[in-house]
């Protein structure tokens, strides 16, 4: 068998198009068998280790022009695994979290001319670091959210306690495995930035150290003990600049630039925050462009007397948010706000926001809003107490797209 990959060889094989991700599944098995009977050398995976870019301190703009990683692929392992870069999203699929047909519209970051003809690929979308190589190869930039489509492979392979605690959350849930959901956790530590100057917005720094939220979990699967497939999504519903004093403007989402500059910095990946931690650096710059095309806003403006109520809904092809509307004095946090579909089932949460709702697969032509305080929710309204809301709730509304 030939151990070298021609530059066509590399093109034809980023513009396959994977139909089942079990056949993914089964060329990379076989490709870690052969690196498990010697086909890749010692030297290689040294070298591999030692390819690092520090850019920490730098704007978006400025690390697009200069973070560069090369990673070597003239190997079995990596070109096996070629397809399945350049298709995360389909080959995640229900593996995630995240529900939506994420690869309609993505934005390929991966592609055949960042092949060479020796057969490396030169891209700032695939860094290594401490044997760990972070890909974003893919990007879905809705309106209200980003999706990320994330390839993370371990030259030494992930632990069996980290995925177990990935999959489960700790051994004692693995017992009872029919209670798991059906994708695997990864969690990171990172900070991140986006640029919305474009919009006289400023500059938002993602950072939980100064009370801002960065993306902090990769939602898919592990395809083997070496290599992990998931999606990170970037909330752009919730954000805001902090001014000198500390203070927090929230910035409206309608309000975001069409186009700016996003960079995420990775350190951290782990399952357990107590347990193992995989330490590097990966930093990413991203040129976003937004697709408001499938975006509807409503204007509700209702509310009941007490001044609690829906503002603005907005529904993108993944997702639907209902702002909920309060009087000086009121906390936001003592109501919930909860959406059923057009036959009247409640949707889910998509996010780590529980407001933010997923409408994959669900008739969302005519969507039901209600606004119930926070105890009542818990206690009389949630799960599949779900059909007391229109009793329960202070609030209620019909919004037909």
């Amino acid at each position: 068998m030939r151990q070298g990959y021609m530059k066509k060889d590399y093109e034809r094989i980023l513009k396959m198009e994977i139909q089942e991700s079990a056949l993914i599944q089964e060329k990379m098995q076989e490709a870690y068998q052969m690196i498990r009977n010697g086909g890749r050398k010692q030297k290689d995976v040294r070298q591999r280790s030692r390819l690092k870019r520090l850019i920490m301190g730098m704007s978006a703009a400025a690390a697009a022009l200069v973070l560069s990683v090369t990673v070597c692929v003239a190997d079995p392992a990596l070109a096996a695994k070629l397809p399945f870069i350049g298709n995360i999203f389909q080959t995640v699929g229900e593996d995630s979290g995240f529900a939506g047909d994420f690869e309609d519209g993505a934005v390929q970051l991966v592609t055949p001319d960042a092949v060479e003809e020796d057969g490396t690929v030169n891209s700032p979308y695939i860094q290594t670091d401490n044997g760990i190589t972070f890909t974003i190869s893919e990007c879905n930039y809705e309106s209200m959210a980003m999706y990320l489509a994330v390839g993370i492979e371990s030259e030494e392979g992930f632990s069996k306690d980290l995925r177990t605690f990935a999959r489960y959350g700790s051994y004692e849930e693995a017992e009872e495995s029919e209670m798991a959901v059906s994708y695997s956790s990864l969690y990171m530590d990172s900070t991140s930035e986006a640029d919305f100057s474009a919009s006289g917005k400023g500059i938002y720094k993602g950072d939980p150290a100064a009370g801002t939220s960065s993306p902090y979990c990769i939602e898919g699967k592990f395809v083997d003990d070496h290599t992990f497939a998931g999606i990170i999504r970037v909330d752009l519903m919730n954000m805001g600049i902090l001014d000198e004093e500390g203070k927090w403007n929230e910035i409206d989402n309608a309000e975001l630039p069409d186009e700016f500059s996003y960079a995420l910095h990775v350190t951290e990946l782990f399952a357990d925050p107590e347990g193992e931690h995989l330490s590097g650096s990966w930093n990413f710059a991203l040129d976003v462009k937004l697709n408001r095309a499938g975006t509807i806003r409503k204007e509700i403006n209702a509310a009941n007397e007490d001044g609690i109520g829906i503002g603005t809904v907005t529904k993108t092809a993944y997702e639907l948010y209902a702002d909920l509307v309060v009087p000086d004095g009121v906390e936001r946090a003592d109501y919930m706000v909860a959406v059923c579909d057009a036959e009247g089932k409640p949707l889910e949460s998509q996010a780590e926001y529980a407001e933010i709702y997923s409408v994959s697969g669900r008739d969302v032509s005519k969507v039901y809003i209600y606004v119930v305080d926070e105890i009542t929710y818990m206690n009389e309204c949630k799960g599949n107490n779900y059909p007391n809301l229109p009793r329960k709730a202070v609030f209620q509304t019909e919004v037909v797209f």
